[in-house]
């Protein structure tokens, strides 16, 4: 094959490749131009999850007619002069690729003025610039990208629906909105408002605008000040989990990145206060000598390099454990009761067949300082058991017959006999898959299982899980949700289901969460009865007598699919007496 240089649109297209793979990554590449012009306030629009238009508003430096055309051109930058800048990179771009490689697949628009210079309008189209003059423009730079992709079809067919590409684009300007509380973000897509940040420099009150009040309301301020680092942000209490990292975010020197240093970092802050796939929320920006991190690693910046990542490990899982060790925490109990013996607190009443019975609690959560070794577990003398509270509708299972409990271990796993065989169940895993085989049944046989609540519990959601809850309320209502909308973003939930009953804000905020991720779910209801049914699920690390172990495990045999947990991680391993004689060599 004969070597030949490829041409200047050829080339262009493949490095566009590389730095705009979707929406998303032009909104990115924008704002970063925005940030680095000295911008206070910054306007996103879309339409079409972006394939359509994507609009860019900011009150920054602006450009020259003349520094128009150098903008468009790969390669050039105001950012870096000499090859020593890239050691020390304080700006948030520095490559000169952003523009022209945006240019190159897609129709784009540029509005723009400096103080001492006349308004600019320029347009150019597949990376030809067919229009540039001078134009009555306002301070600043308006930037309309229009029709993405439309000279590479290929690559428009690996896009994803205009709502998903609409939830990648929400979540980019929320971390972008919380690693810059000075500068007033705002965001909106098909004419809907979804946040707009002060802009004040206050942290807090840009989680409040983009997340909610509620959002804020069990989050810990971090402050640490240092020789080689200084970290500043949020962190939440060990009682508010989720069940994904979404909302992990970190900041160095204020550009968003994902690390894995940092994130087993915070899992070993909160190690013993927090079981496993259950994650805390973290906003944390740290800020330390550019000279000591890379960020040229890959072209969306987003990875970036420590010189000593041990330094950065330490300094966080130290600072983070410090600020936890000084907080108190409660830990919830929390067991899930039969369709007949609901415990709920006095705010609840349950609903069985439209007739409402007021119940009394029967035990409260505990309290405890440190991690969890040091719970006082209640005992049995002072609560009924709770064998008695788990599912069970058929009494003595003949599969389950012939088994015997030898114990738990780890408070975490149960031993069983039966047969010639010993068994090892999770015991979270094996009760999760009882309560989802049992709620299944509530929705097959129309079984009327909803609890009212005497008091609703009011909730503020972020305009994008509010957007979100309007889309899928019939759905949520089919399950027995019921819930009202009492002002701009806030809600009342005045039903849920009994499985909900007690989690109801955690239920939700994961529901919302599992949308957001995936807005395409096949089965809604079936995700939201896995969620239910994890929430609802003994714990790992919660001791158990014998009778509790023994309903759980006659109930997960009654099973015809027993072996997997909703989220399809084992609930139960077999080993036969042939296995264990193998293992030690007996045979």
């Amino acid at each position: 094959m004969t070597i030949r240089l490829l041409d200047d649109d050829l080339i262009n297209k493949i490095a566009a490749g590389e730095v705009i793979e979707r929406p998303a990554s032009i909104v990115k590449e924008l704002i970063e131009n925005s940030i680095d012009s000295g911008a206070a306030k910054i306007k996103v629009r879309v339409t079409g999850g972006g394939c359509e238009k994507i609009e860019v508003d900011d009150d920054g430096k602006g450009l020259g007619l003349a520094e128009v055309p150098l903008a468009l051109l790969r390669h050039a930058t105001s950012k870096i002069n000499h090859e020593e800048d890239l050691q020390h990179i304080i700006t948030m771009g520095f490559r000169g690729e952003a523009l022209p490689s945006i240019a190159s697949v897609s129709r784009m628009d540029i509005y723009s003025k400096t103080i001492n210079e006349p308004g600019v309008y320029a347009y150019q189209e597949g990376g030809q610039l067919l229009v540039h003059q001078v134009n009555s423009s306002p301070p600043g730079t308006r930037i309309a990208v229009k029709d993405l992709f439309f000279n590479t079809p290929a690559r428009k067919k690996f896009l994803k629906t205009a709502v998903t590409e609409s939830n990648h684009i929400h979540e980019l300007m929320c971390k972008y909105a919380l690693a810059r509380p000075d500068i007033s973000f705002s965001y909106s897509s098909e004419k809907k408002s979804y946040f707009k940040t002060p802009g004040n420099g206050h942290l807090l009150d840009a989680v409040a605008a983009v997340y909610g009040r509620d959002f804020t309301e069990h989050l810990m301020e971090v402050d640490y000040s240092g020789n080689a680092y200084q970290l500043n942000g949020l962190i939440s209490k060990p009682e508010i989990k989720r069940s994904n990292r979404k909302n992990q975010l970190f900041f160095i020197n204020r550009r968003p990145i994902r690390s894995p240093i940092l994130f087993r970092a915070i899992d070993r802050a909160y190690q013993g206060r927090l079981l496993s796939r259950e994650h805390p929320v973290v906003i944390l920006s740290v800020n330390l000598d550019p000279s000591t991190v890379d960020v040229n690693v890959h072209p969306q910046k987003s990875e970036i390099r420590f010189r000593d990542e041990q330094g950065i490990f330490r300094v966080v899982l130290d600072v983070l454990r410090e600020r936890l060790e000084k907080s108190s925490w409660s830990v919830n109990i929390d067991y899930f009761s039969s369709r007949d013996q609901q415990n709920v607190s006095p705010q609840h009443s349950v609903s069985k067949n439209h007739k409402t019975v007021k119940q009394e609690p029967i035990f409260d959560s505990i309290t405890a300082a440190g991690s969890r070794e040091h719970i006082d577990y209640i005992s049995q003398a002072d609560l009924p058991s709770i064998a008695d509270n788990l599912v069970s509708e058929q009494g003595d299972i003949e599969s389950g017959e012939g088994l015997t409990i030898i114990g738990q271990v780890f408070n975490s796993y149960i031993l069983i006999q039966k047969d010639d065989s010993l068994w090892i169940a999770d015991q979270h895993a094996a009760h999760e898959k009882v309560l989802f085989a049992s709620l299944l049944d509530d929705i097959k046989e129309d079984r009327d299982s909803v609890q009212d609540l005497i008091f609703p519990l009011t909730l503020e959601l972020s305009s994008k899980q509010m957007d979100i809850l309007e889309q899928n309320m019939a759905a949520l209502n089919s399950l027995g949700f019921v819930i009202e909308e009492i002002g701009l973003n806030s809600i009342a939930i005045r039903s849920v289901p009994l499985a909900a009953s007690g989690r109801e804000r955690e239920v939700l905020n994961e529901i919302l969460d599992e949308i957001l991720k995936d807005s395409d779910l096949p089965d809604l209801n079936k995700k939201v009865i896995t969620i239910m049914s994890c929430q609802k699920a003994v714990k790992a690390g919660s001791r158990l007598t014998k009778d509790e172990m023994e309903r759980i495990i006659k109930n997960l045999f009654a099973l015809e699919d027993y072996q997997h947990c909703p989220h399809g991680r084992p609930t139960i391993i077999r080993l036969s007496y042939e296995d264990l004689e193998r293992m030690f060599k007996r045979r």
